[in-house]
């Protein structure tokens, strides 16, 4: 019998104690520990996540980038970095370190007058540093414009070196700097320690960069690229010493006389070929008189060219270069694209030839900023790890 007024519980919680729950009341809270699981779960996510080596390598890139151009973002972590000069496998080198040990980068700067010392390789290679770098940096005969075979033969002897710890090594090489670079990891004594070679501004062919200079043409696969020097670039000085030594020692005084007063009368075989190569307007006929060359020349053009031994490298490539660089052709990346079918390349309009410009505007300027940060996290990259690796 039920109390009068007592009213039915009704709904699919009747009944029973701790019933169902109604709308508008607040739910139980979740246990603590759930709570702490939770929690614990979402900080080693986010933390896991900067630890990413990718991640890494992509935040390192806009401090590496900013500092190689001065910029001004502070790197209150980065370590201390100490420049010392030493010999490294009978080479004289900088060496710019973190304290402790880092991963090895051969940096090969291009033709800089002032080397090792040119402000911008010092720059860059202190904020590589500055990221977790061993940077070294070679002394070579190319700091003067000079094609030096033993130049070939100092960078594999420094990266063998640098590789004694098991590979890993990374080279980066800019203009010319780069093309030896990539003959250089194309030798034995290095097969299979380079994880990556980067260039900025490298050609493919040394004939390729006559045939430009020369006649102001770039013949590709065919296709013809209209090109022009800049008045001064290094090209011409490249070209005029890469003519002399084509020949052999004996020719090469007459040669270089030949071709400051214009008048080719009575030059030997050899010195006559290259000086028609060298002064003619027919880029067909630059590349017919090169596969004609006598001994020097003919090895000194496979030496210096990349194609030649790009089925002998074993590393990755990654390839940048200016659209309007005026030092070398733009041609040259696509011949470094044929030769390496593999590479990743990326050209930027906002740099004359490894220089930033800031004359096309902002829009470009980040366009290819973001170019560049993305070619420093791809050279970062492969040394990036777990920190407990």
């Amino acid at each position: 019998m039920r109390a009068s007024g007592g009213r039915r519980r009704s709904g699919c919680g009747a009944g029973r104690p701790g019933g169902g729950h109604h709308r508008g009341m607040p739910r139980r809270p979740a246990p603590r520990a759930a709570v702490a699981v939770a929690v614990v779960t979402a900080v080693l996510a986010v933390a896991v996540f900067a630890l990413h080596p990718a991640v890494t390598a992509t935040a390192k890139s806009a401090f590496v980038l900013d500092g190689a151009f001065g910029g001004p973002l502070p790197r209150p972590w980065a370590p201390a970095v100490e420049r010392s000069e030493r010999a490294v496998a009978g080479v004289v080198v900088d060496r710019y370190a973190p304290p402790g040990g880092a991963p090895p980068v051969l940096l090969v700067p291009g033709a800089a007058p002032a080397g090792r010392d040119d402000e911008r390789v010092v720059s860059l290679a202190s904020s590589l540093a500055a990221a977790g770098r061993e940077v070294v940096v070679p002394e070579l005969r190319l700091y003067a414009a000079e094609l030096d075979v033993d130049d070939v033969d100092r960078v594999v002897r420094v990266a063998a070196h640098l590789c004694r710890g098991g590979g890993g090594l990374v080279l980066l090489g800019f203009s010319y700097g780069g093309s030896l670079a990539l003959v250089a990891a194309a030798d034995d004594r290095v097969a299979g320690c380079i994880d990556l070679v980067a260039t900025f501004g490298a050609y493919g062919d040394l004939v390729g960069v006559i045939q430009a200079a020369v006649t102001g043409v770039s013949v590709v696969d065919g296709e013809v690229h209209p090109w022009e020097a800049a008045d001064g670039s290094v090209v011409r000085r490249v070209v005029r010493d890469a003519a002399a030594r084509l020949v052999p020692e004996e020719e090469r005084a007459p040669l270089r006389r030949a071709l400051e007063q214009q008048d080719p009368g009575g030059l030997p075989a050899a010195a006559r070929l290259v000086y028609r190569m060298v002064t003619t307007d027919d880029p067909a006929l630059v590349a017919e008189l090169a596969g004609r060359l006598p001994p020097p020349g003919d090895a000194l053009v496979e030496t210096f060219s990349p194609v030649d031994v790009a089925g002998e490298v074993e590393a990755d490539v990654l390839a940048a270069h200016a659209l309007d660089d005026p030092a070398v052709p733009v041609a040259e990346l696509l011949r470094l694209q044929r030769a390496f079918p593999g590479a990743r390349v990326a050209t930027l309009g906002s740099f004359e030839h490894v220089d930033l410009s800031t004359d096309d505007g902002l829009g470009p300027l980040v366009r290819d900023l973001a170019v560049a940060g993305a070619f420093v996290q791809a050279l970062l990259r492969p040394q990036e790890d777990w920190p407990w690796e």
